[in-house]
């Protein structure tokens, strides 16, 4: 499964690269959005999917502020559900550069908070491809995962 993980990440950077004479795209508004995981600090590793909702606004040219639900569904691993705040920047080109922190609970009720970074690239029809690591800590103490995500986004 991980060999397929690499070839979905290849598959996306060359169509991102295919892509690069896109023109500067808005990020703002409404998104749905859907994506594959990886945690890679389980033993043995574990992969997933997840669906992500949420809403930007543009404040400044390029700057954006904004909340996003998220459903993260790991291959034998309680789901997590959490809401995060986001920032992002997107340079005047099609290419977003995002932070978010927030908070959410798992499957079992357990309280968590989450940490996470990643880049997002416009590639036409208000889609756009996502690529981040998302940081799980509980409450409680413990130890936090890290999760890759890719995934697609759809702006309305």
């Amino acid at each position: 499964m991980n060999r397929s993980l690499k070839t979905i990440a290849l598959g996306l950077g060359l169509a991102m690269a295919a892509a690069g004479t896109a023109a500067a795209q808005d990020f703002d508004g409404f998104y749905l959005g859907a994506y594959g995981s990886g945690d890679f600090t389980t033993s043995p590793n574990t992969y997933g999917f997840g669906a992500n909702a949420g809403y930007l606004y543009e404040f400044t040219p390029g700057g954006y502020v904004g909340v996003e639900g998220d459903a993260y569904f790991p291959m034998s691993n309680p789901n997590i559900y959490t809401a995060s705040a986001r920032l992002g920047y997107d340079f005047g080109t099609p290419f977003m550069v995002y932070g978010q922190v927030g908070a959410g609970m798992d499957s079992t009720g357990a309280s968590l908070w989450t940490v996470g970074a990643g880049g997002e690239y416009a590639v036409g029809g208000n889609t756009s491809v996502r690529l981040g690591v998302d940081r799980y800590q509980p409450f409680s103490g413990g130890p936090a995962n890290y999760v890759a995500k890719v995934g697609l986004n759809y702006r309305f």
